[in-house]
């Protein structure tokens, strides 16, 4: 993990709050780009990786026509993943976790993952 403070953490997930309220004010879901951009933000915050969170927020932020073409085409083939929903689910379990480490994963993403402890007994 890298080190961070309560401020960074605070910053960033008002962030990625605010990059959730633009879509919804430009109502719409992400675009590829944007989904993984925040996708890729989220899970690093998950991880504690900050900076790395910071890098992918400001890439969200990237106009169209800054983006790179090969990069545009490898994620127009892909089907979308995450919703704005989701997204939000995840900040929440993500804000959740870093008061109260030990909660479980929330419901959204119960739903989409394989039950591995079944397979632990």
């Amino acid at each position: 993990m890298q080190p961070h403070t309560t401020e960074q953490r605070k910053r960033l997930h008002r962030n990625f709050i605010a990059a959730l309220d633009l879509l919804d004010t430009l109502k719409r879901e992400p675009d590829r780009w944007e989904e993984e951009c925040l996708s890729y933000a989220l899970s690093a915050m998950a991880c504690g990786l900050y900076l790395v969170a910071e890098v992918e927020l400001e890439a969200f932020g990237r106009p169209i026509v800054q983006r790179s073409r090969e990069a545009m085409a490898a994620l127009d083939a892909k089907p979308q993943r995450f919703t704005k929903l989701m997204l939000r689910h995840g900040l929440e379990f993500v804000l959740k976790r870093e008061g109260q480490p030990d909660l479980e994963m929330p419901p959204a993403f119960a739903l989409i993952q394989p039950d591995f402890r079944a397979s632990l007994s």
